[in-house]
C-alpha cells in the first residue's frame, strides 16, 4: 500500500475530528469508519494519535471530541531569563517526581531549544531531559496524568479508581480544581469535588489506579479559593481550623532556620531557656506533611507543642532507639561506642 502524504494524513486526522465534533454523543470507530470510508485500522490509528494530541477521548466504546480548538493558547516568546525560571521550574517538579513524565521531559526539550539555538544554554537542561528519561516509565500513570490534567483544562469529570493509603480501594468523579506537587513524598495531587462525598478531596495521582474522562463538565464555584486553599497546609493537607505548632531549634542549626520563610505564618523568637536556641512557631492546617520535615532535623529539632505532636514522635524516637539496640536504663555512650563499632 502506498505511503500516505503528510498532509493528507493531516487532512484525515481534521475530518475525524470534525465529525466527532458533529456527533456530541460519540461515534464508535466502526461508525467513523463507516461515515468516511477509511479501514477500521486506519481508523483506530488516526484515533490513538488524536488521543495522544489531547483532541479525543474514548468513554466505554464511544469516541468523543474534546473542545481543543476553544483552547487558544498564545504564542509564548520569553526572554532569556524567564526562559531560564520555566526550566527551575520544570526542574523542580521533576525533582519532586519518582516517575518519567514525558510531557515534562517535552517541556524540557523546548526550553533547551530555545537557550542552545539562541543563547547557547541548552546542554544543561538536555542533559535534564535525559536524566528524566532514564526514570521507571510507568504507562498508567502516564496516561492518568494526562487524563486528570485534560479533565483539568477541559473541565471535564474524570472517573478514578483510588487506592488509599489505609482503607480499601473505591471509584469516585472528581471534577478536578486545582493540581498541586509536593516535594513530600515526590508527588502530584489533584484537588477537587469528589462525587462519593460529594465535598472536596484531596488524592494523590500516584495512588490512582484508573482514571476516565468522562462527557459531564463542571463548573468551579465561584467561592473556591483556589491556590489559597493551602494558605494553612504545610505542603497539601489543607482545612481552615489550624493547629499552634511550636519547635526549638539547637544553637548549631538557628542560622540555617532564620535564612529561609518556611511558612507565611512562622514566627522566629528566641528561646528563654537555652543560650543560642530559637524557636520556630507555626500554624497549619495538619501535621501529616510537617512530621517528615520535622523529623529530618533529627536531635536538633525538638517539638514543644502541641503535646500530643511531642508524644507522637517522642514515641517514634524511643521505636528508633530499640532498632538500634538501645534499651531503656542503658549507658548512652556504651550504647553509641557499640553500634559505631558494628
Amino acid at each position: 500500500m502506498p505511503r500516505i502524504a503528510d498532509d493528507d494524513k493531516r487532512a484525515r486526522l481534521d475530518r475525524v475530528y470534525i465529525l466527532l465534533k458533529r456527533h456530541e454523543n460519540g461515534l464508535t470507530s466502526q461508525e467513523i469508519a463507516g461515515h468516511l470510508n477509511l479501514e477500521r485500522r486506519t481508523v483506530d490509528n488516526y484515533l490513538a494519535e488524536l488521543e495522544t494530541e489531547g483532541r479525543v477521548y474514548k468513554e466505554s466504546k464511544y469516541w468523543l471530541a474534546l473542545p481543543y480548538d476553544a483552547i487558544a493558547l498564545r504564542r509564548l516568546e520569553p526572554s532569556p531569563e524567564e526562559a531560564v525560571a520555566l526550566y527551575l521550574a520544570v526542574r523542580l517538579l521533576v525533582k519532586q517526581s519518582d516517575k518519567r513524565n514525558e510531557v515534562a521531559e517535552t517541556m524540557l526539550y523546548k526550553l533547551a531549544q530555545i537557550l542552545g539555538d539562541d543563547l547557547r544554554l541548552g546542554e544543561d537542561i538536555i542533559q535534564a531531559a535525559k536524566s528524566l528519561a532514564e526514570r521507571p516509565l510507568e504507562t498508567d500513570y502516564q496516561d492518568i496524568f494526562k487524563t486528570i490534567v485534560r479533565g483539568y483544562i477541559y473541565r471535564r469529570l474524570v472517573q478514578i479508581t483510588y487506592a488509599p493509603y489505609q482503607g480499601g480501594v473505591f471509584e469516585t468523579a472528581i471534577a478536578p480544581y486545582l493540581l498541586e506537587p509536593s516535594g513530600i513524598g515526590y508527588s502530584t495531587y489533584v484537588i477537587g469535588h469528589s462525587s462519593i462525598v460529594n465535598d472536596l478531596r484531596t488524592y494523590k495521582m500516584e495512588r490512582i489506579q484508573r482514571a476516565q474522562l468522562l462527557r459531564d463538565g463542571f463548573d468551579i464555584p465561584q467561592d473556591f479559593p483556589g491556590i489559597d486553599i493551602l494558605r494553612n497546609a504545610w505542603a497539601i493537607y489543607h482545612g481552615e481550623a489550624v493547629l499552634h505548632v511550636i519547635l526549638r531549634f539547637s544553637s548549631h542549626v538557628a542560622r540555617r532556620v532564620r535564612e529561609t520563610t518556611w511558612h507565611p505564618s512562622q514566627q522566629i523568637v528566641r528561646d528563654p531557656e537555652q543560650d543560642g536556641f530559637i524557636q520556630l512557631h507555626l500554624d497549619v492546617a495538619d501535621t501529616t506533611d510537617l512530621k517528615p520535615w520535622i523529623r529530618g532535623w533529627g536531635a536538633a529539632c525538638e517539638v514543644l507543642e502541641p503535646v500530643s505532636l511531642r508524644q507522637e514522635l517522642a514515641g517514634e524516637v524511643r521505636q528508633l532507639a530499640r532498632a538500634y539496640g538501645w534499651q531503656d536504663g542503658d549507658d548512652a555512650q556504651a550504647t553509641l561506642n557499640s553500634i559505631f563499632r558494628s
